[in-house]
Order: C-alpha cells, then structure tokens, then sequence
C-alpha cells in the first residue's frame, strides 16, 4: 500500500514548504502530496490555503495586511509572507526537489475559483513539460488531482486522479473516461466495500485522505484501498 505524506509533513506549522518536504524523505516517505495555485502574476507555488493568514504571515510591524487573498499578490509580493520563517516555494522548486530524490508525487491543483480552472491546468503542464528535460525525470511518478476536474482537462495523458469530498457520484465513471483518470481520490469517510469494487473493477486505484489514526489505516488497507495521505510522519516506522 502507497503511504504518502501530506502537505509534506502533515497538516501543520511548516505544511507544504520544503522543510516540510525533507522531513518527510527524512522519514522515511516515498511519495508527497502538495498543492499548487496561482498568483496574481500566473506563477504556481505551493500552498493550501486560499488566503494568508493561518500558514503564510506577514512579519510583524511590516504593514502588509494579515489576511489576502494569494491570487490578488504577484510572486514579488508573496515572497514578504512565510510560513514559519519558510519561504513559500514555487512548482518548479518543489519539482526539482521531488525529481532530485525520486520521489512519488501528487499534485493537487487548487484553482481559487471555477474561472481559473484551467488556466491553473495550462501552468502546471507547462511546468511539467519544462521540468520533463531534466535527467532524472520520470513521468510515471507524478499524479495530478483535483476537486475542481476542469484542471485536468490540460493535463490529460498524465497520471490524473478526480479528488471527492461526499460520497462516489453516479457520474464519476463518465468524469473518469472523459479525462482518461487512473484513480479516484476520496474522504476516507465515504469509503465502503461496494465503492471500492465500483472503481477497482474499472482498473482504476483508490487513495484515501487524510488518514491519521493507525488502526483506521490498517482497515481501510484490509478494504484494499491503494493508497492513504496522512499528516503522521511516524506511521512509515510504526
């Protein structure tokens, strides 16, 4: 079964920096989920939030208002925001570090809005494609997700995955086909043995989110799930 860490080091403090992203190789992991937006200037980093505030702030007495959103700042403008005195990395950065150490990757696209969609689709791709020239390259090892599946629509011919928050859709296997998706990505709450079998009997896998209690993992791998996202750096040594 696919451990993979996410955010990097979990859900926290110093998620989805690449501090976070070598504590994660230093644990042990063999694959990462991140995600990646676009700033106002149509650079894609890596951040969770739609907004600064909770993980990305302003240093104290700089003037720069606490709370905006990251689609109205340029890069030029985001590099005054840290998360924990991390600077917020961009795609190409984060790639580099998940081709440097062979590492399995899932990239989640976070369009801000629907409109976005699939301009956020059409950097990632371009991204990719600069990063595919490296030597270490290798397509095989990055998945691309989204809730909003319009992002995909760039990217078809990778490895995609649809990202569900309720239950699996009637119409998720018509999604699947129409963006060519080998996997489907779910809340771990609505996991149940007919869904998994819906799905596996397509050949497509099932990963989970966000799995952090063990014995919770150990069933849903008794299921037979694919693959689980946790914030718990242990859970590779336990």
């Amino acid at each position: 079964m696919e451990w993979w860490a996410h955010r990097g080091s979990g859900k926290g403090p110093e998620e989805n920096t690449l501090k976070a992203f070598k504590l994660a190789v230093d644990s042990g992991f063999k694959s990462l989920e991140f995600d990646v937006m676009l700033t106002a200037d149509g650079i894609p980093i890596i951040h969770h939030d739609w907004e600064t505030g909770r993980c990305a702030q302003a240093p104290e007495n700089s003037g720069l208002p606490p709370q905006v959103s990251i689609q109205s700042l340029t890069y030029q403008e985001l590099q005054a925001y840290t998360v924990k005195g991390e600077p917020i990395p961009t795609l190409e950065q984060t790639l580099d570090f998940c081709i440097q150490h062979q590492l399995h990757t899932n990239v989640e696209l976070k369009a801000c809005n629907p409109a976005d969609a699939r301009k956020l689709g059409h950097a990632v791709k371009a991204a990719i494609n600069q990063s595919a020239h490296k030597p270490q390259f290798k397509a095989e090892n990055f998945v691309f997700s989204s809730f909003y599946h319009a992002s995909l629509l760039p990217l078809v011919g990778h490895q995609l995955a649809l990202l569900y928050e309720e239950e699996l859709p009637n119409n998720w296997i018509i999604n699947a086909d129409s963006l060519q998706a080998n996997a489907i990505h779910m809340d771990y709450v609505n996991v149940t043995p007919d869904a998994l079998r819906r799905i596996h009997t397509t050949g497509r896998k099932v990963r989970v989110y966000t799995v952090n209690d063990l014995e919770l993992a150990m069933t849903l791998a008794s299921l037979g799930v694919d693959g689980l996202f946790t914030d718990r750096m242990e859970f590779i040594s336990e």
